[in-house]
């Protein structure tokens, strides 16, 4: 599929059918996702592929239970192994790039799997420790974000957005009184 049409096609899907996710069609969205940057190429993303229903409906309760994540045939989990970016940067790295580069990582599952025909979204609302003791992670491996995936059985839904001459600056920011509430009509 066309880049430009994958990006417009992709929503945060919340209603999947039944049909399950074909191995190989796992397969090609993690090779995408292994192509994501990194700060300083220390790589510090690694991806849990989770099927089992029962493990999948417990990490959708450690997700303020966000039950529709369960629902979907499969989840891919995106954890960050700290201490490959902590080695580099200290703190920062610890802290901050192992974060980015997992949203980077979950980007592109979320767009690899429009591109296969898949619904997706990205849940970043749990309890890290939960998501820890349901995964069996390590306290140095920090859980980034719960991506279901299937066959969507919603349509797009039409959200407003930002128009781009209300949200890109050039040369500096000018305050444009934007920071609250929803994007205007």
């Amino acid at each position: 599929m066309d880049f430009e049409r994958v990006v417009e096609r992709r929503f945060m899907c919340r209603r999947y059918g039944a049909r399950d996710v074909p191995s190989e069609t796992v397969d090609r969205i993690l090779d995408l996702a292994l192509r994501f940057p990194s700060a300083g190429h220390t790589q510090p993303q690694e991806f849990i592929v989770v099927r089992d229903v029962e493990v999948r409906m417990r990490l959708a309760r450690a997700a303020v239970n966000q039950l529709y994540a369960a629902e979907a045939p499969l989840m891919i989990v995106v954890v960050s192994d700290t201490r490959r970016s902590k080695a580099r940067y200290r703190e920062r790295g610890e802290q901050f790039y192992s974060i980015v580069d997992g949203a980077f990582a979950s980007m592109l599952i979320l767009l690899a799997a429009v591109n296969e025909g898949l619904g997706a979204a990205f849940v970043g609302a749990f309890d890290d420790d939960a998501v820890r003791a349901v995964l069996g992670l390590p306290s140095v491996v920090r859980p980034i974000g719960l991506i279901p995936i299937g066959y969507c059985a919603e349509g797009r839904p039409n959200l407003r957005r930002f128009r781009k001459e209300q949200i890109v600056h050039y040369e500096r920011w000018e305050d444009r009184g934007l920071s609250t509430g929803p994007p205007p009509a």
